[in-house]
């Protein structure tokens, strides 16, 4: 996130937001090439399937020290979300309305992202990569609540929790492996995502 940060700021475009998502498609697909390399390079009988059950996500290894550890690396992510939730709506403003408020947009940009990055990637490290989640909650969340930061949060926080555990569950019960949870995400995250754009759009 941080190489992500850095070269979305040095890049000369006007709009800060279409900076950091170049760059980060750009990072994100140099960093996919390495994970095919070093799945290219691991042990098939060992290394592989490991890497490859990380890439899926799973909760099957999480222990209660993981679990204690990852409550405090989100708990000390989400204090500058908390402290600054009044705030994250100047994000939607021009940068020039922002300074215009007294704000401070690389400050406020930067703490809200440190906070939104600390707060996830400690999970994404102990269950693998599940994806949608963070494209479905916040819509979804939207469409309940309005668009106020202040109240998202707490509802993504609650929706996202309560659909990881309906995914968990589902993954155990419908067959008689366990189906991985990134799995269950990507066949239910797409659909719902466009069904919720198109719901916003409309309304």
């Amino acid at each position: 996130m941080a190489l992500v940060y850095a070269v979305g700021t040095v890049l000369p475009l006007r709009d800060r937001t279409l900076s950091l998502v170049l760059a980060g498609i750009a990072i994100g697909s140099m960093l996919g090439a390495l994970i095919a390399l070093v799945k290219t390079l691991a042990d098939p009988y060992t290394q592989l399937p490991a890497i490859t059950f990380w890439l899926l996500g799973s909760f099957s290894s999480i222990t209660a020290v993981d679990l204690g550890l990852l409550a405090a690396l989100a708990a000390l992510g989400l204090v500058p979300l908390v402290l600054m939730r009044w705030r994250a709506d100047a994000l939607a403003l021009s940068d020039d309305e922002v300074h215009a408020l007294g704000l401070r947009l690389p400050v406020l940009r930067l703490a809200l992202v440190c906070g939104a990055t600390l707060a996830t990637s400690g999970t994404v490290a102990a269950a693998g990569i599940i994806g949608w989640i963070g494209l479905v909650v916040p819509h979804a969340a939207r469409l309940m609540v309005g668009g106020s930061f202040s109240r998202v949060l707490p509802v993504a926080m609650l929706l996202g929790a309560l659909l990881m555990l309906v995914i968990d569950t589902l993954g155990r019960s419908i067959g008689q492996s366990e189906v991985p949870p990134g799995v269950l995400t990507a066949l239910v995250g797409a659909p719902v995502l466009f069904a919720l754009m198109l719901r916003r759009s409309d309304g």
